[in-house]
């Protein structure tokens, strides 16, 4: 993304783009692509128009780096990029279960981090969606939620009785409710707040 301004000086445009960006100089490019000088030196105008020279995808998986080795950790960072998907896969060996933390906790909030630290670097339709997963955690633990998501439904429908499912995060929620979104006899909805939060499956009214 490109932003344009009509200033006097590099050095006003040069503080007009961080003011913009939000990000220090270092981390924009300026061109001038027009120099107007004016009559006899007065009313010089430059067109000016400024970047976002840091790629934020290595931006994320650096501090991922960083948080390994400021915890005397080594390991194995892959980086996929599909379009605006960007997905980060750790395998930290032994501190893995840290990393992704009880109930996923520590994964999430890992996730968040990364995912602000990449956006810092993008604006409008360049934001990118940003998955971190550690040791195919999530990816295992999609496919048995997913099952279970099936098993509970299955129990609904025979029994007509409303299943309720505890100590999920939203994440996990949102895995249920769209795995049984094709139902046609069923809903999902959560009720509660925080960590008592409960999902419930039912027989639609």
């Amino acid at each position: 993304m490109k932003r344009s301004y009509e200033v006097k000086t590099l050095e006003e445009a040069q503080k007009l783009a961080v003011k913009d960006f939000e990000l220090p100089l270092n981390c924009l490019k300026l061109e001038v692509v027009r120099e107007s000088k004016g009559f006899l030196g007065i009313g010089a105008r430059l067109d000016v128009e400024a970047e976002v020279c840091v790629d934020g995808i290595e931006e994320g998986k650096k501090y991922i780096k960083m948080i390994l080795e400021t915890n005397g950790a080594e390991g194995f960072i892959e980086k996929k990029v599909r379009g605006n998907n960007v997905e980060f896969n750790i395998d930290a060996g032994d501190y893995n279960g840290y990393l992704i933390g009880k109930n996923s906790k520590n994964l999430i909030s890992l996730q968040n981090l990364v995912s602000t630290i990449v956006n810092r670097y993008y604006f409008g339709d360049e934001k990118k969606i940003v998955l971190v997963d550690v040791g195919g955690y999530k990816k295992h633990r999609e496919k048995y939620l997913e099952s279970l998501a099936v098993s509970e439904a299955k129990k609904v429908v025979k029994t007509k009785v409303d299943a309720k499912l505890t100590g999920l995060n939203s994440y996990e929620r949102k895995i249920i409710h769209n795995k049984l979104a094709s139902w046609v006899e069923l809903e999902t909805h959560s009720e509660g707040e925080g960590q008592d939060r409960v999902l419930i499956i039912s027989l639609k009214k």
